[in-house]
């Protein structure tokens, strides 16, 4: 069995001491490293999600807006351009609103009433 002296059992302590910090400094890294990809990844994922649905959305607002405008203008002929910014800015539930209305209303103004 070879003897160690007391300056190699140093060099061993200092050595495996240097390996655990250089290991512990590399997981870190990588770690971090890691995380940030995940973090990445999930809000590329998560702003498609949303740009998908804000997407939807728009799309049904404008379907309901053009599907509006023809039955306005078929009931009661052209409207002015105020009634146009008003479809313009409304939302889903004003537009579905107001296409229900429009089978009852005797006039272009009852369609619009309350809003």
């Amino acid at each position: 069995m070879p003897y160690v002296t007391s300056v190699e059992r140093l060099a061993i302590k200092r050595g495996m001491k240097q390996g655990i910090e250089q290991g512990m400094q590399q997981g870190m890294q990588q770690g971090m490293q890691q995380g940030m990809q995940q973090g990445m990844q999930q809000g590329m994922q998560q702003g498609i999600k949303q740009g998908l649905e804000k997407g939807r959305l728009e799309g049904k607002i404008e379907e309901a807006t053009t599907i509006l405008m023809r039955l306005l203008v078929k009931r009661f002929g052209d409207f002015d351009e105020g009634i146009r910014r008003r479809l313009d800015m409304a939302t889903l539930e004003q537009l579905d609103l107001w296409t229900d209305r429009i089978l009852d209303a005797s006039t272009v103004d009852a369609v619009f009433e309350g809003h």
